[in-house]
């Protein structure tokens, strides 16, 4: 699954699978829009992940919400042996198409396909947690799809978020916009921080948990970034597809306004952002 860069809101309530049918209706059809413009953002994480999970040549990893396969693609490039999972048939076609050794198949947490089976040296999530309906169940999958000894890493966007995340809720609050309903039902969330991303890991039966916080600066053309919420990527594309012309030009006369603070010679935006990053190792 790839990832939302704007901060979860919305109304609790409903059940996990609910959250997740949810979740896979709103990507579907967006998966080249994603991999032009949010993936970009969401990539600048996958060094660390990998740094963190101490990948190794060789080693069979799987990539669980691989999106466009950018964690595949800088996994296969470091030597491993790369599986990849992710819900949308669209974004299995544009990993398989960036990393063409890796296997690439349809399925999604908690319940991955059978053919993953527990075998792998490294599983990896990035920024997956973030939007599964039942995070303790989807942590708890990825650890068992690890071989004893294996290595579990995973990101999420921090709460409170970043400015690259924050832009996207302060244009729906100048426009007027309710956000699209995103957040997770009543009593499975868990603390978008280092220490509740670790005990997340740790509840799932992983030892020597480690999290940690990464900084980093996206630069992208505002015209581009825009293209993104006009196209319907993640919950800001949601809710610009919701409205009708006026809510619409609303909402780009607010990114207009705002994105002025961060933009830079020839029309660049400077967005800095923030991710947590936990990793951990299944028991031997």
């Amino acid at each position: 699954m790839p990832s939302d860069p704007a901060p979860t809101q919305g109304p609790r309530g409903g059940d996990a699978a609910a959250h997740d049918a949810a979740e896979r209706a709103a990507w579907a059809g967006t998966a080249a829009a994603y991999a032009e413009t949010f993936a970009g953002l969401c990539a600048h994480a996958v060094p660390a992940l990998l740094d963190d999970a101490a990948v190794r040549p060789g080693e069979a990893l799987l990539d669980v919400g691989t999106g466009p396969g950018s964690v595949a693609r800088a996994a296969a490039d470091r030597g491993c042996r790369v599986t990849g999972v992710d819900p949308d048939p669209e974004m299995v076609a544009l990993a398989r198409a960036a990393v063409p050794d890796a296997l690439v198949l349809v399925g999604a947490l908690p319940r991955l396909p059978a053919a993953v089976g527990s075998r792998f040296d490294v599983v990896t999530a990035n920024f997956v947690l973030n939007h599964v309906g039942d995070p303790r169940a989807a942590a708890a999958a990825l650890a068992g799809a690890a071989r004893p000894a294996g290595r579990v890493a995973v990101s999420v966007w921090p709460t409170p978020p970043g400015p690259a995340q924050q832009l996207w809720a302060d244009v729906l609050d100048r426009a007027g916009v309710a956000p699209a309903p995103t957040a997770l039902p009543v009593g499975l969330d868990f603390p978008r921080t280092p220490d509740g991303l670790g005990a997340l890991l740790t509840g799932a039966g992983l030892e020597e948990v480690r999290a940690r916080e990464v900084r980093f600066v996206h630069l992208a053309p505002s015209a581009v970034w825009w293209s993104a919420v006009t196209r319907g990527v993640a919950s800001i594309g949601a809710a610009y597809r919701s409205q009708g012309d006026a809510g619409r030009e609303a909402m780009r006369r607010a990114f207009v306004e705002l994105a002025a603070a961060h933009t830079g010679a020839a029309g660049m935006l400077h967005l800095p952002a923030r991710a947590v990053i936990a990793a951990g190792r299944v028991a031997a």
